[in-house]
């Protein structure tokens, strides 16, 4: 793998032999090791980042980074509060709830053969540095390259000696080759896709026979119903905060088990919910939601396996 001090060999560092790993976003065909691709893209890296998006992906999503960053900057997310999952200095019950899930998914995790594996939707890369300690080969992945709570902010694992890549690139659109990634996490960032079905479909695409993505800190709900109550509630709320127009506040949305289950099935994937604990408030919380028929999200950990 890459490190913050190979940066101009850094596609060559994660080729092997006759087998590349990256794609050209413009012209999907294999990012030669030496640019430019014969489309004309030139990879480039910006303090670390390998940035794989063209210049008509980085314009359609910067109007909804702009606003991401001011609601996160608001909402005091990142900056140093980034000794994650387990010592968050701010935001403490929903890390509780995350710390939970995580630890189900470092034992799931644990049984998978090492490889390739993607932190989709790294945010600053917490997760990615446990997957470089865990063994494998990791690549945080996330459109989002601020230096308070995006790729940039990873500098400082990587600074702790963690060996990772970044790379600036959407789920839905991979730059990766077909058949190479082991295990690829998305870590509360799946319902921010676009298009699930494409998304997913990407997954899949890049993941060995046998591999497995992890589905971690979505909202789920069992009805429909109570997830548009809910995007309903937000885009209310962020309108009348920040002035938010809805189109990029209903953004992040929701999933229901049966809508994934759908999904997985088409695409031939094994899927298993596992549901985690998630502590005595949040479990309050939930029971008073059915009792007053306002159903909030569960955080299961779902696990899809390409058969």
């Amino acid at each position: 793998m890459g490190t913050e001090g190979d940066n101009g060999n850094l596609v060559r560092a994660v080729n092997y032999p006759n087998e590349p790993l990256f794609l050209c976003p413009q012209c999907r065909n294999d990012l030669p090791v030496r640019p430019p691709c014969v489309c004309g893209f030139v990879l480039r890296e910006s303090d670390g980042v390998i940035e794989l998006m063209t210049e008509g992906e980085l314009a359609a999503i910067r109007p909804f980074l702009e606003m991401y960053d001011r609601v996160r900057s608001d909402e005091q997310w990142g900056g140093d509060d980034l000794d994650l999952p387990f010592h968050a200095k701010r935001h403490r019950h929903i890390w509780d709830i995350r710390a939970r899930t995580f630890r189900a998914f470092a034992s799931v995790a644990a049984k998978s053969p090492r490889g390739l594996a993607l932190d989709i939707g790294a945010g600053n890369c917490w997760m990615s540095r446990y997957l470089d300690q865990w063994g494998f080969d990791a690549i945080a992945v996330d459109i989002n390259t601020s230096a308070i709570d995006g790729l940039r902010a990873g500098k400082k694992f990587i600074n702790e000696g963690s060996v990772f890549l970044r790379v600036r690139a959407g789920m839905e659109r991979l730059p990766f080759a077909s058949g190479r990634i082991r295990l690829l996490s998305t870590n509360a960032s799946f319902h921010y896709a676009g298009d699930f079905r494409v998304a997913l479909s990407e997954f899949a695409r890049v993941l060995t026979p046998h591999g497995m993505i992890a589905i971690v800190d979505t909202p789920f709900y069992e009805n429909s119903i109570d997830g548009e109550r809910m995007m309903a509630e937000r885009v209310c709320e962020f309108r009348d905060k920040y002035g938010m127009p809805e189109s990029l506040a209903g953004k992040s949305k929701y999933m229901t088990y049966a809508q994934l289950q759908g999904l997985a099935r088409s695409l031939e994937l094994n899927m298993r919910i596992h549901r985690v604990w998630p502590g005595v408030a949040r479990k309050r919380e939930e029971l008073w939601g059915k009792l007053t028929g306002r159903r909030i999200a569960e955080f299961p950990l779902i696990i899809l396996e390409k058969l």
